[in-house]
């Protein structure tokens, strides 16, 4: 429950709202922060004027209240800072988002339709990430399957080599010849 007192003419007015009904219209938010902005400007004010040297000296005259008198610049500095914490939470754009969503239908059915789809490209890239992972081990089973078929063939590739090398060698006397180029690349790898 909250309450608000109301001063005007010196008359007090004490107020039953029930907690969210202010939100509930624009006006009555308007109101709520216009509310807290003066909350927090006098609290800023009085803080500052607590602080400077020239209060200290006029201030604590004997014509002030006493409330006023007992009043420390440590006293009124965390209100200031609680009310300045208030009026951001109010101000903020995460505020407003849900006060939106809960006056708005048309924008709760957009964000609505807006998760769904985000839901279904989850799913979507989920099913993908599993595809990709069943893919890539299906490749290296392909490879494992592979790889002592490319060794044989490197071999038989190597002997090729080794024998075109001797053949040509006898061919020019003797001079000893050597291949060289991508395939002995390939053969080291």
């Amino acid at each position: 429950e909250i309450e608000i007192e109301v001063e005007e003419d010196g008359m007090e007015v004490q107020e039953e709202v029930v907690p969210g009904e202010v939100f509930k219209t624009s006006a009555g938010r308007a109101r709520l922060v216009s509310e807290v902005m003066e909350l927090h400007t006098f609290l800023r004010s009085r803080l500052m004027e607590l602080q400077s040297d020239e209060y200290i000296a006029v201030g604590r005259a004997h014509d002030l209240p006493t409330v006023l008198q007992e009043e420390t610049a440590s006293f009124v500095a965390p209100l200031e800072k609680a009310c300045a914490g208030v009026l951001a939470l109010l101000t903020a754009p995460a505020t407003q988002q849900l006060i939106t969503l809960r006056s708005s239908r048309r924008f709760r059915d957009r964000l609505v339709k807006s998760l769904e789809q985000r839901q279904e490209n989850a799913e979507k890239m989920t099913a993908c990430i599993a595809t990709c992972f069943r893919k890539r081990d299906e490749m290296q089973e392909a490879i494992l399957e592979v790889q002592p078929k490319l060794k044989a063939l490197a071999d038989a590739t190597r002997s090729v080599q080794r024998g075109t090398e001797e053949v040509m060698t006898e061919q020019y006397k003797g001079r000893r010849i050597n291949i060289v180029g991508d395939i002995n690349t390939v053969l080291n790898a």
